[in-house]
């Protein structure tokens, strides 16, 4: 039932059935500024958008409201939302003039009532205006329209833009299932007006089925308690037949429904009589059998004079799913289900050739369910779950992409009763806001997440330049943007911003430039340690191959000044003279060596002792 007029939605928790006030965006669009009605000191949420670290002003003529960019309010009339001298946005909140209820056509006597009644039903002047009897009205937050809350969701539109017939079959979520009961086709979501069907683990059984029992999901809700499945206490247990069995009657407690009890058609008594374990408690018996009229009792053990009634009718109840025949469920008595060992008998009524057929005996044991928390039972809506706040309540909470349609705390017992009801409504943002000086890029939507990208039309600047111009729908079904600056590009502030920008490039150029000068002299004087570093290694490599081929250089092609520049070591206290160095030895390159000279002693001799003309002498060998 809730629905999104230009930001603001219709309704209340705790006065009107789908939902309080939602979030309300204000911004700066073009159009109309809107116009919000809300009941006599009915709290509204306001948002300005984006939101800023240094805050927003919210000022009702010259009076501040607030300084957050959400506030929540109970004051009328018009709103800004001011960020500096700037206003970003504006609403006007109103209670609704019109004290009147919209009827259908009336009646003259119906006139003449409603004249003199209406300020006793709906006003209740004090002083100052107060509302007394909202709980039996709805109020058109767009128009201010009252309506009375039957005519919600009848499938007529009644306020102006038709939110009275707005979200008003919502999905069921998951319904409660208790211990030992289960859905035949469990689901995550239930369409409005389906079913969803219980049945029970082997040996339990319903207290008000033989075979199933189904729910109804109505505006997002389901009606009725959620089914408990019980112990059946007579399963498998032993049986006595009064009378003349044609079949096996084991079979009226082997929990098939299918399987029959017959007995013979007789004038005589004709029961059958389940033997119950020590201690069994019983709360109600459910017996299938066709044919004749029977009663259900209950008796103590060994005594004759204890046997107790149960109340019995038919169940023919149209939750029952699948539909089974002949079923009847008897009510007993508790202070006859107390006593250490009881039987339950099944009597046919005594007449002339009356046969009794049983497919089924259940006994269900008492339990304490009926005294379970209200709380305990409440199934969890589509999209959502209740969180519990204080003993008897809870409070809606969604999944991404969905809001409550009320987060107030509310009673479970209002919950389970259908006077509240609570559903997660799909985020679904209005149309973008039509913000001044500005157009909209391709949208993809108004869903949850969906994106609008602004942009300045022609002549105009976006200023200042870091704000934000992409708007996405949140789950709150509020625009992320609610306001964008965009100014004249004539405007002295738009000048200034540009001379800056220019003025920034400017520097931006010189001093790449610069960085781009210091990086070549730095890359020169790098190349010329480089060079610097090889000529030396390379200086080094020159002296050492000189120095390891002078060895074997003749003496004509030495350079003349080695020897005048680096004489030949002496010895440790000797002195070099021509006769010590004639002594020394000769080495001679093989070949220079004479022709023949392998093969001449003398020449060998000589060899050893003189050296050959033009021989270099390496001081210190010979």
């Amino acid at each position: 039932m809730l629905r999104k007029v230009c930001g603001a939605w219709a309704g209340a928790c705790d006065e009107q059935e789908h939902g309080r006030l939602p979030p309300l965006l204000v911004t700066s669009a073009e159009t109309p500024r809107p116009t919000v009605y809300a009941w006599p000191e009915q709290k509204v949420e306001l948002h300005c958008r984006p939101s800023q670290v240094g805050g927003c002003r919210w000022l009702k003529g010259s009076r501040e409201l607030g300084t957050e960019c959400r506030l929540i309010t109970t004051e009328r009339g018009k709103i800004r939302c001011v960020r500096g001298e700037e206003t970003c946005g504006a609403v006007t909140l109103k209670n609704p003039g019109n004290q009147q209820v919209e009827h259908n056509q009336l009646t003259e006597y119906q006139r003449r009532y409603s004249y003199y009644s209406h300020r006793e039903r709906y006003w209740d002047y004090n002083g100052e205006t107060r509302w007394n009897h909202k709980s039996s009205t709805f109020l058109c937050s767009r128009s201010g329209t009252i309506i009375l809350k039957s005519k919600v969701c009848d499938g007529t539109r009644h306020c102006d833009e038709g939110e009275d017939e707005w979200h008003c079959s919502p999905p069921c979520g998951p319904p409660f299932v208790s211990e030992h009961t289960r859905l035949s086709d469990p689901k995550e979501e239930y369409p409005d007006g389906s079913h969803a069907t219980y049945t029970c683990e082997s040996s339990f059984s319903l207290a008000e089925s033989l075979s199933g029992l189904r729910r109804t999901c109505s505006a997002g809700r389901w009606v009725g308690v959620a089914p408990v499945c019980r112990r059946n206490v007579a399963l498998g247990r032993p049986i006595t037949v009064t009378g003349l069995p044609m079949t096996d009657c084991k079979t009226a407690v082997d929990g098939s429904l299918d399987t029959w009890c017959m007995l013979a058609p007789s004038d005589g008594p004709q029961a059958l009589t389940v033997h119950l374990e020590a201690n069994a408690t019983v709360d109600r018996v459910l017996v299938r059998a066709l044919g004749t009229r029977y009663t259900v009792a209950l008796q103590p053990v060994n005594q004759t004079d204890g046997e107790v009634e149960c109340s019995c009718r038919d169940l023919n109840s149209g939750k029952i799913t699948p539909s089974v025949s002949g079923v009847r469920v008897c009510v007993c008595p508790e202070p006859a289900s107390t006593v250490e060992r009881l039987e339950v008998r099944v009597s046919a009524e005594k007449g002339a050739f009356l046969a009794l057929s049983v497919a089924e005996v259940v006994v269900l044991e008492r339990s304490d369910d009926d005294e379970r928390d209200e709380c305990a039972l409440l199934g969890h809506p589509a999209h959502g779950r209740y969180e519990p706040v204080q003993t008897g309540t809870v409070k809606l909470s969604c999944d991404p992409g969905y809001s409550p349609s009320c987060s107030d705390p509310v009673r479970c017992s209002d919950l389970q009763s259908g006077t509240t009801r609570l559903s997660c409504v799909a985020a679904k943002c209005p149309s973008p806001p039509a913000i001044p000086n500005t157009k909209t890029g391709p949208k993809d939507g108004t869903g949850w997440r969906s994106v609008v990208e602004y942009s300045c039309s022609t002549g105009y600047t976006l200023y200042p330049s870091e704000q934000n111009t992409t708007s996405t729908c949140g789950s709150d079904s509020l625009w992320s943007l609610g306001h964008v600056s965009c100014v004249s590009e004539t405007d002295i502030r738009v000048v200034a911003m540009r001379l800056g920008e220019q003025h920034e490039r400017s520097m931006a150029a010189l001093r790449a430039e610069l960085e781009t000068l210091l990086m070549g002299q730095r890359q020169l004087l790098a190349d010329q340690n480089s060079t610097q570093q090889r000529l030396s290694k390379l200086e080094r490599e020159v002296a050492l191959l000189a120095l390891a081929e002078g060895a074997y250089l003749p003496a004509q092609e030495r350079d003349p000044t080695e020897d005048a520049t680096e004489p030949a070591p002496e010895e440790e206290g000797v002195t070099q003279t021509p006769e010590t160095a004639t002594d020394r030895a000769v080495v001679t390159r093989p070949e220079q060596q004479p022709a023949g000279a392998a093969d001449s002693e003398e020449l060998g001799e000589a060899a050893e002792t003189t050296p050959p003309p033009g021989t270099d002498l390496i001081p210190g060998i010979y």
